[in-house]
């Protein structure tokens, strides 16, 4: 039956043929030459004369150089920068006396772009501080609603103004061409865009022409003026974002971080609205959805407004100015102070004004936010509103209302008063290294609530977003600090302080998983605290060794908004060792805020990138859903910020083989002989409809052998070389643990398992995956590679690739595997080349943990079996969490209560069948329950577990699916509440997680041929 809005539209179709003709002005009608009509001509800013002279449009090229963006280069900056600021060669700047934008260059495609043409960067003049990742304009929400332009035309009107005018179509559909202008005039806080889409075609189209602002996730947040909105949207997936919608008068979006931004839009065309849906990945912003009938057309214009405060207010305050120039909307500016029991320590995040419009008394989701204001050190406030209306005046503070009042009938500017914000205190906290007094330490602390009762009273959040928080000390994916933790700088002469609300606390103090844990219980209460920490490093890494973070993310990547200095000293508060930059789809480099820092002869960054994809394009055989090819990890390469991406080639619409050859290509000679290629979490949940690992996006049923080659099915697209260099699967090394929480670990385990019963002999990798201090810790977990190198000026990138390569590492976020086999040669370490053990072989194992790292048992694996598991008195366990050296030196006799295992187990224990076989050790908790329902292809099973033990029942049954699944979810279990709990103290540091440590394999040659005879899937 046809759907009513396919009658709608066919119904339609004879008016709009009859009144829409071919419309001549502007760009309507499609022709050659043609010029894109100035927007928003009934907006008009009054300044200087002389701000005209300010005005200027250019094409970038390799000359100019991005401010803050560590190029090698030196030199003064000529492009702005700021967190997201990706301006390169070949883009155009445009800018004035008060705002600069970046529109890409024609083929500078970028994240959801597929042709260039969006805005890129938008920053206030002299402010560095752009903070949009992408804005570009859409009908809708596929792959091929997004306009993809294949001409530019430099507009410059010096000094009336100065413009870039795009053309080309909806991406691969030549029957709706779209142009687009960007324009800038004097004294004006941002920039004018004017599109154009038309429907050449015999068919009505269904469109929403709006802007697609890309947030990603972690970055600036939408807040919108509707009833029960501000920060607050409703959810909805692909199949029913049209529910979403809405409709407001602007949209604005504030980063919190360093440097800080916020954005506003505004209609200023035909309508006096805006509409379209929002989340904290992506904002819609445009016209309503229209049916658009054969020849006719959508004209969508609207001022995008920047300013260099980080909260709602500074930009709402540009759009309600603008409103009022457009529309003649009056305006009042609200007025007050905060007043705290001393002057705050940074920007003052951690109090924020929220005004809406409604009474006090009324249900808050009646209500409508209009502004949200942080005020300043002095605690001063001011932010406008529309007159006329009575207003809800909330204070927040460390992510709770703290106080209100409520305003009537606001006709004019108003003094709000003064609003107190209760029971504040300030922690100082110092760290020092046991072994060398008065040494101070980089460190993360942790401030946990002692109490269920503590943790009630001190929970909070940014406005709802971002998840929660106890205590609440910052916005969690900002600075230090961040949710309930902060970085304490050892490099710094002060102490590190931080504002934070009173009550009673554990203060844990970490550095890393080789070092000793402090904590003291303390009353945070009016009068400040003042802690010193000890800590020690412990005998644990194996001498040789580095500890490496193969995945870490800043903010250069487009869902980070941690600054460079944070960034790089969360990788010192762990002890980290190498650091892999892999930001995605832009290559980066640290080595300069290392060196700015002094760390350069303790840590050593190596140049990387992770891909991206982000347009839904590849089909996996018998299905016709749209995907992408995930994520993958590459390294070394180089960094060149006048490049487009800072040199990393396009990632999209290609399969992985080609993707590797493309990215190797792009690589210096020189360092192509290094090079690595990562698959990242490949079982991962998609996200927005886009597949984070390749396996799960082809469905792979790993309860079948690999084919040999491409035979049509989803397996053969995973061994084929789509261009006969890498294969799909040539990818060197695998994460088999993502992230502190590792709450995907069976799945990433089984799959790997998997892969090396096929015979593809890649790494297992460890790694952290952060893009924050509180989503990931950064080197949490970590790799311990047998590099022979050290860090510091003098490291090997090439011995260190070399053995990584080569599988000479293993995984954790704390135990230690120490591990060889006999063999003819002598003791060997696990790898990725084929051994062959001596006939009476055995397996040596030391396993280590620092005391607050609980080991529950060592599990030996063959061919994905757990052949042999030590636990109980086979382990030992130590009686004190902390310190067991503390007072006075490490004693070697009480360096053994490190020691948790040391022995030989003879092979021939181990190997029940005959044939080639791999082996793995693993050491740490229990593996929480688990089992395979179904998978990705719908089809049954697949071999990967997808469902946790949910009802905590101690069984893993269908009653365990959620609802309206047919498998899943894999729960990980709320970290524990008591003490007497031997995962107490981890848990709190590495949130989330449980203590897990894996060797890569044992290759296993029985029978001498000098190859691994891969056993394949075991029959049932």
């Amino acid at each position: 039956m046809p759907s009513p809005l396919r009658l709608l539209a066919s119904g339609l179709v004879l008016l709009g043929l009859t009144l829409a003709g071919c419309k001549k002005e502007s760009c309507l009608g499609n022709e050659d030459g043609c010029r894109v009509a100035s927007p928003c001509e009934k907006l008009s800013y009054s300044c200087e004369a002389s701000s005209g002279s300010a005005l200027e449009v250019r094409v970038l090229t390799p000359d100019d150089k991005r401010a803050g963006s560590n190029a090698p280069t030196s030199g003064n900056a000529t492009v702005p920068g700021g967190l997201n600021a990706i301006a390169a060669r070949g883009d155009i700047l445009l800018g004035n006396d008060r705002a600069v934008a970046v529109i890409a260059g024609i083929g500078n495609t970028h994240l959801l772009d597929p042709g260039g043409g969006a805005l890129l960067d938008l920053s206030a003049r002299g402010k560095d501080n752009d903070g949009l990742n992408q804005v570009l304009q859409v009908v809708g929400i596929l792959p091929a609603d997004a306009a993809h332009y294949t001409s530019l035309e430099i507009i410059d009107e010096r000094p009336t103004r100065v413009a870039v005018q795009l053309r080309g179509t909806l991406d691969g559909k030549p029957e709706f061409p779209i142009a687009t202008l960007y324009e800038m005039r004097p004294c004006e806080p941002g920039i004018r865009v004017r599109t154009e889409v038309l429907n050449t075609s015999v068919d009505p189209q269904l469109w929403a022409l709006a802007d697609g602002f890309y947030w990603s996730g972690r970055e600036a947040l939408p807040f919108t003026p509707s009833q029960g909105a501000g920060y607050q949207h409703p959810s909805f997936s692909l199949l029913t974002i049209g529910d979403a919608f809405r409709k407001f008068p602007y949209l604005t979006a504030a980063l919190a971080s360093d440097p800080a931004s916020s954005y506003a839009e505004v209609a200023c065309g035909k309508t006096d609205v805006l509409e379209g849906f929002q989340s904290d990945q992506i904002s819609s912003s445009g016209l309503p959805r229209t049916v658009v009938a054969s020849r006719d057309y959508l004209v969508f214009e609207r001022f995008l407004a920047v300013s260099e405060r980080g909260d709602v207010a500074s930009a709402a305050d540009l759009a309600l100015e603008a409103r009022q120039k457009l529309h003649g909307e009056k305006y009042v500016t609200l007025r007050g102070k905060v007043s705290r029991r001393q002057t705050p320590l940074t920007s003052g995040r951690e109090v924020s004004v929220i005004v809406s419009e409604g009474d006090l008394a009324a249900d808050p989701g009646t209500r409508i936010p209009w502004t949200q204001v942080t005020p300043d050190k002095e605690g001063n406030f001011q932010a406008r509103v529309p007159a006329g209306r009575t207003y809800s005046v909330e204070l927040h503070a460390f992510g709770r209302k703290v106080a209100d009042r409520q305003l009537d009938d606001v006709d004019a500017d108003t003094d709000v008063g003064t609003l107190a914000v209760p029971g504040n205190t300030r922690l100082t906290v110092r760290v020092e290294d046991a072994d060398h007094p008065g040494q101070k330490l980089t460190a993360e602390v942790f401030v946990v609530p002692v109490d269920a009762s503590i943790q009630k009273d001190s929970e909070g959040s940014l406005h709802g977003r971002f998840g929660t928080c106890a205590p609440w000390l910052g916005p969690p994916p900002g600075p230090s600090p961040a949710c309930n933790r902060f970085l304490v700088n050892g490099n710094s002469p002060a102490d590190t302080s931080v504002d934070a609300p009173m009550g009673r606390f554990h203060i844990y103090a970490f550095k890393g998983p080789f070092w000793t844990l402090a904590r003291e219980t303390v009353t945070l209460g009016a009068e400040d605290t003042l802690l010193t920490f000890k800590l020690r490093k412990l005998p644990l890494q194996p001498s040789g060794t580095v500890g490496a973070d193969l995945h870490v993310h800043g903010g250069a990547s487009f869902d980070s908004s941690i600054p460079d200095l944070d960034r790089v000293l969360s990788f010192a508060a762990t002890d980290l060792d190498v650091i892999v930059s892999t930001d995605h789809d832009v290559i980066y480099d640290y080595g300069q805020v290392v060196r700015s820092l002094g760390l350069q002869e303790k840590m050593s960054t190596v140049v990387g990138l992770e891909t991206t994809g982000h347009i839904l394009w590849m089909k996996r055989p018998g299905s016709d859903l749209p995907l992408v090819v995930g994520h993958y990890n590459f390294w070394p390469l180089e960094y060149d910020p006048t490049k487009a991406r800072n040199g990393a080639p396009s990632d999209e619409l290609v399969e992985p083989g080609e993707l590797m050859d493309r990215v190797k290509a792009s690589a210096p000679p020189a360092l192509r002989d290094q090079f690595i290629a990562q698959l990242n979490h490949p079982w991962a949940d998609a996200e927005f409809g886009r597949d984070l690992g390749y396996p799960r996006a082809l469905a792979i049923n790993t309860l079948k052998n690999l084919p040999s080659r491409d035979d049509g099915t989803s397996a053969g697209m995973y061994v084929r070389s789509p261009k006969g260099g890498f294969a799909n699967n040539g990818q060197h090394a695998q994460e088999v643990m993502n992230g502190t929480q590792n709450d995907m670990l069976l799945p990433y385990r089984a799959f790997w398992f998997y892969t090396l019963g096929q015979g593809q002999a890649v790494t297992g990798t460890a790694n952290s995956d952060s893009h924050s201090l509180t989503d990931n810790t950064a080197g949490v977990p970590r790799n311990i590679v047998y590099a022979d190198t050290r860090p510091g000026t003098g490291f090997d990138t090439a011995r260190f690739n070399a053995a990584l390569k080569a599988g000479a590492s293993f995984g954790t976020n704390g135990p230690v595997i120490e591990a060889t086999l006999d063999t003819a040669n002598g003791p060997a370490r696990f790898g990725t080349a084929p051994v062959v053990p001596s006939a009476d072989a055995k397996l040596h194992l030391k396993i280590s943990a620092a005391p607050w790292v609980p080991l529950d048992e060592v599990r030996i694996i063959v061919n994905g079996v757990v052949v042999k598991t030590l636990d109980g008195a086979a382990l030992s366990h130590p009686r004190d969490p902390f310190d067991p050296f503390n007072p006075g030196p490490i004693d070697p006799a009480v360096t053994a209560g490190l020691l948790r295992y040391e022995g030989s187990i003879p092979l021939s224990e181990l190997l029940t069948r005959s044939g080639d076989a791999w082996l793995v050790v693993e050491a740490g908790t229990r593996l929480p329950p688990a089992a395979d329902f179904g998978g990705p292809a719908g089809e049954g099973p697949d071999g990967i577990p997808d469902t946790g033990d949910n009802n905590g029942d101690g069984v893993v049954d269908r009653n365990d699916i959620g609802k309206d699944s047919s498998y899943g979810p894999l729960r990980t279990p709320p970290p524990p509440s008591s003490e007497a709990d031997p995962i107490f103290h981890f848990a709190q540091v590495v949130t989330g997680g449980f203590p897990m440590a894996f060797t890569n394999p044992f290759l296993l040659d029985r029978n001498g041929n000098g190859r691994f005879d891969a056993p394949g899937v075991a029959a049932p």
